[in-house]
């Protein structure tokens, strides 16, 4: 049983209370410990209790170990900090027996929005909140209405639901952001993709669901470059994208961390952008 906890295990809480799932590279990407074989041992004594604080997702050879929060390590953190509160922390209620199918995607939304809280962080940019696709309300055993939090329509009856949404606060006024990261080499997809997106931004469904009365953006983080430059191609040929060309930002994943996330997008045309100025 841990009767204190050291002030890495405490980083360590805090942050699965607000990635909810990390992994040891995404530990020392927030710089955690510098070595795995350090955070294997304060991850070990917050998961050897009889309520465990952190438990480990099962996970194949070759894959990386995703811990997450528990319910008991929730109430340690609300016990040790006033200025946390239920909503703002993640955990998980039950034991997770198996990993997820999408883990590779998952991951790498974390790994986003550590590059996010990272950049802003070093430029005094607040990001004011934030939903990922595997966060969810509702319930399915009761009402069965159980949906991801960042779900919007782009049809009547017809939702999408971004990797990642945030809204920033920036010098000037606050930015509403929808992310999605675009893994493998489905171009034909990515571009459907798109177009659901454009179709939700004529819709204003975004606008209506978050209360954002200006514009926003949605930024599409790519694997592989290559498709990336096919995909905005692409869009630069259709008609429908004519008005949208800096409503859509593009960037390879490779780029996206510290201080460059905010900066070096690219619209349709292919121009330079900045999120914000």
């Amino acid at each position: 049983m841990i009767r204190r906890l050291q002030d890495k295990q405490v980083r360590i809480l805090k942050a699965l209370a607000r990635y909810k799932f990390l992994t040891y590279k995404q530990m020392i990407a927030l710089g955690i410990e510098k070595y795995n074989s350090n955070l294997s041992n304060l991850v070990k004594q917050l998961r050897e209790s009889k309520r465990p604080l952190v438990r480990k997702i099962p996970h194949r050879n070759g894959d990386a170990a995703k811990f997450y929060l528990t319910l008991k390590g929730k109430q340690v953190l609300l016990e040790l900090y006033d200025d946390l509160t239920e909503e703002n922390l993640h955990y998980v209620k039950k034991v997770i027996y198996t990993d997820t199918q999408d883990q590779k995607h998952r991951i790498g939304t974390i790994d986003i929005q550590i590059a996010l809280d990272q950049a802003c962080e070093k430029t005094g940019v607040k990001v004011l909140w934030y939903e990922r696709y595997f966060d969810t309300v509702g319930n399915n055993r009761v009402s069965k209405n159980l949906q991801s939090k960042t779900a919007i329509l782009y049809e009547k009856n017809k939702s999408l639901k971004a990797d990642l949404t945030f809204l920033l606060q920036t010098p000037a006024q606050q930015e509403l952001y929808l992310l999605e990261l675009e893994n493998g080499t489905d171009s034909q997809k990515s571009v459907a993709k798109c177009v659901n997106h454009a179709k939700a931004i004529f819709l204003g469904s975004a606008n209506e669901k978050y209360g954002f009365q200006q514009a926003y953006r949605t930024l599409w983080v790519f694997e592989q470059e290559s498709i990336m430059q096919i995909v905005r191609e692409q869009l630069k040929q259709m008609p429908f994208f004519e008005n949208l060309t800096e409503y859509l930002l593009f960037k390879p994943l490779a780029d996206v961390r510290g201080e460059e996330f905010l900066s070096g997008w690219l619209n349709i045309e292919g121009e330079v952008r900045k999120l914000y100025y």
